[in-house]
């Protein structure tokens, strides 16, 4: 099947690799940054990146159709979303489990700093704070596991997204269309 087949049949898959592509990009501009970089605000902006790609992708689809009943607007931009995610959680272990395991550990460090600098600000006790960090430094977030249960509750937080975005963007299909072509 080549590649121009697969996109007419689904398109969804093209915007959702797409998706991952950016994904990537976005998380290596991050890295590049630093451990900070990483973990600051800016980082938030990737969850807005897969949200306008999936609303372009769902819009060039129903260009391409004329029309997008939600129920297929649902399925494709919820494609989008999960193979761009997919695609992102495969990167994120290859970066830090293979590619660079010591910003692993320079994240850790950023991340325990960052969460006992929050705990003091709220009054929490010192042991519980000591404990917290302890633990932070301690644990690996980017094993198999949790990442892909990482990713199975960003689906859950996707297909919330990819409601809201096919109601925005559905067009019934006109009643008439194919009463004429006969």
């Amino acid at each position: 099947m080549t590649g121009e087949t697969m996109t007419s049949k689904n398109p969804g898959v093209l915007y959702g690799l797409i998706n991952g592509g950016v994904s990537i990009l976005f998380t290596v501009i991050l890295y590049l940054g630093g451990a900070q970089t990483f973990v600051s605000p800016i980082a938030y902006l990737g969850m807005a990146i897969p949200i306008v790609i999936c609303v372009i992708g769902g819009l060039q689809i129903r260009k391409q159709r004329g029309y997008l009943e939600f129920s297929e607007a649902l399925k494709n931009t919820f494609l989008i979303l999960v193979i761009g995610s997919l695609i992102g959680t495969i990167f994120h272990f290859i970066l830090f489990n293979y590619i660079d395991v010591s910003f692993r550990e320079a994240l850790a460090q950023v991340t325990a700093e960052e969460a006992e600098r929050l705990m003091r600000k709220f009054g929490a006790p010192e042991g519980q704070i000591e404990k917290t960090v302890e633990e932070s430094l301690n644990k690996n977030n980017y094993t198999v596991g949790r990442l892909m249960l990482g990713f199975v509750f960003s689906c859950i937080g996707w297909f919330v997204v990819a409601l809201i975005v096919s109601a925005i963007i559905k067009k019934k299909r006109p009643p008439f269309e194919n009463s004429f072509n006969q």
